[in-house]
C-alpha cells in the first residue's frame, strides 16, 4: 500500500442514522410511508458516506520513479507529481506536499516553517484517469530539497467527515542547487614544480616519447635533438620540440566544523570550492575532494577520488549541494589521518576552514614529503589563495 489512510467521520452523521433506524421503526407501527422514505434516505446517505470515506484512495497510485534535478540559484523548474487512479473518482480534493526551502515557488499561496515550504493546491481525478501535477517553483539558495511529505485531504460529498490520504514510502523526487560561485585569486600558485604527465606551458620538464615538432636551430640547443630528415628536407638545422609536461593534480581537504558543530562559514567554503572546481575543469587539471561529512562506506567521509572532465566536476558540485548545517560530521584529523594511510597523495593540498593543532601535525609530513601546501582565505568578499604558515621541525626535531 502506498497511502497510509485516516478516516474522519462527522459524529452527527452516526447520530442522524440511530433517528432514521428510529423513524423505520416507528414508520412501521403507524402505517406512514414518509417517514419510512424519510428513514431510508438518512440511512441511505450514511451508509454511502462510510462507504465512500472508507474505500476512497484504493486504487490510486503515485508514480515514485527516481528524479534528481539540477539547479543554479535563480533557475526556474517544478515538481511534475503523475498519479493514476483506479479506484473511486475523488472530487474537490486537496493536496499538501512539503519540501525543502531551497526552492520556493513561484505563484500561488504557501508558507515556510522550520525551513520546510507547505504547499496546498486542489486535487480532482476521475475514475481510471491519468493525472499530472506541476508545481513551478525557483532555486533560491543552495541545498538538496525533497519532497519530504505529501497528503491528500478528501472530503465527503455532503460534508459528514474526511479522508486523508499520507504517502507512506520515501518519495524519489530531488531537486539539487549547486553554490553560487565566490571568486578565489592566486590560483595559479597550485602548479607543480616536478615532472609528471599533464601537458603545461611553463613546465621545466619535457616529454621525450616523441617531439610534437620542430623548429629552427640554436646554438644553446643539444646536438642530439637534431632532426636530420627534417634538416634535409628544409635544407636548414631543425631541432626537435618536445610537450613541456609536469605533476599536476589536487585535493580539496574542507573542514566544515566548528568544534562539536558545522562552521558558521558553511556557503563561504561551499562556494569558493565550487569555484576552484571549475577552474581545475577549465585548465583540465585532476582534482579530488575530502570532506569530513560522516559518510557510510570503506571511506568514512565524503570522498571524490583524483579524477578530471565534466561527470567529475558534477559529482563533486552534488557533494557541494548536500552539505548542511545538520550533516553529521567527524573530527578533521581522523580524516587526515585516513587520507594518509590509506588513499593516493595528490601534488598538491588545498586547505580550507578551520585548521586544527592535531591536523598540523599530518600536514607537516606531506611539507616534508614536498607536497605543496596552501590554504584558502578570505580577502574581504573573495577568497584567496595561499602558502600554508607552519612551523616545520627537521628530522632531529630541532
Amino acid at each position: 500500500m502506498q497511502w497510509k489512510k485516516i478516516v474522519i467521520e462527522d459524529r452527527f452523521l452516526s447520530i442522524l442514522a440511530f433517528l432514521a433506524l428510529l423513524l423505520l421503526i416507528a414508520s412501521f407501527y403507524i402505517n406512514s410511508w414518509l417517514m419510512f422514505g424519510v428513514g431510508l434516505m438518512v440511512l441511505f446517505i450514511a451508509g454511502g458516506n462510510s462507504y465512500y470515506l472508507k474505500h476512497i484512495g484504493e486504487g490510486l497510485f503515485f508514480d515514485n520513479d527516481r528524479k534528481r534535478n539540477r539547479f543554479f540559484i535563480g533557475d526556474k523548474g517544478e515538481w511534475s507529481l503523475q498519479f493514476q487512479n483506479q479506484g473511486l473518482p475523488i472530487m474537490k480534493g486537496n493536496l499538501s506536499i512539503y519540501f525543502d526551502s531551497a526552492v520556493v515557488p513561484v505563484a500561488g499561496e504557501y508558507h515556510i516553517h522550520s525551513s520546510r515550504v507547505d504547499v496546498s493546491l486542489p486535487f480532482s481525478v476521475g475514475q481510471r484517469e491519468r493525472i499530472t501535477v506541476n508545481v513551478p517553483f525557483a532555486a533560491e539558495k543552495r541545498g538538496l530539497s525533497k519532497i519530504r511529505k505529501m497528503e491528500i485531504h478528501i472530503p465527503h460529498f455532503f460534508g459528514f467527515g474526511d479522508t486523508i490520504l499520507e504517502f507512506s514510502d520515501v518519495i524519489n523526487i530531488e531537486a539539487l542547487v549547486y553554490p553560487k560561485t565566490i571568486s578565489v585569486k592566486n590560483m595559479d600558485k597550485h602548479k607543480s614544480v616536478k615532472p609528471g604527465q599533464n601537458p603545461s606551458s611553463f613546465s621545466l620538464f619535457e616529454d621525450n616519447m616523441g617531439p610534437i615538432g620542430t623548429r629552427d636551430y640554436l646554438p644553446t640547443d643539444s646536438f642530439n635533438r637534431i632532426n636530420w630528415k627534417a634538416s634535409a628536407r628544409k635544407m636548414i638545422l631543425q631541432t626537435k620540440e618536445y610537450e613541456r609536461i609536469n605533476e599536476a593534480g589536487a585535493v580539496l581537504f574542507i573542514n566544515i566544523s566548528d568544534g562539536y558543530s558545522v562552521t558558521g562559514k558553511l556557503e563561504f567554503l561551499m562556494s569558493s570550492t565550487a569555484d576552484m572546481a571549475y577552474f581545475f575543469n577549465r585548465r583540465n587539471i585532476p582534482f579530488s575532494l575530502c570532506m569530513n561529512i560522516r559518510s557510510a562506506g570503506f571511506t568514512p567521509f565524503t570522498y571524490l577520488p583524483l579524477g578530471s572532465g565534466k561527470d567529475h566536476l558534477q559529482k563533486l558540485l552534488d557533494l557541494l549541494a548536500i552539505a548542511d548545517f545538520h550533516s553529521p560530521t567527524i573530527p578533521y584529523e581522523q580524516m587526515l589521518y585516513f587520507y594518509k594511510r590509506h588513499l593516493p597523495v595528490a601534488p598538491t593540498m588545498i586547505h580550507a576552514g578551520i585548521r586544527t593543532r592535531a591536523a598540523d601535525a599530518y600536514i607537516q609530513e606531506w611539507a616534508n614529503a614536498s607536497v605543496q601546501l596552501l590554504e584558502l582565505n578570505t580577502d574581504k568578499e573573495h577568497a584567496v589563495l595561499e602558502p600554508m604558515k607552519i612551523i616545520l621541525k627537521d628530522v632531529a626535531g630541532k
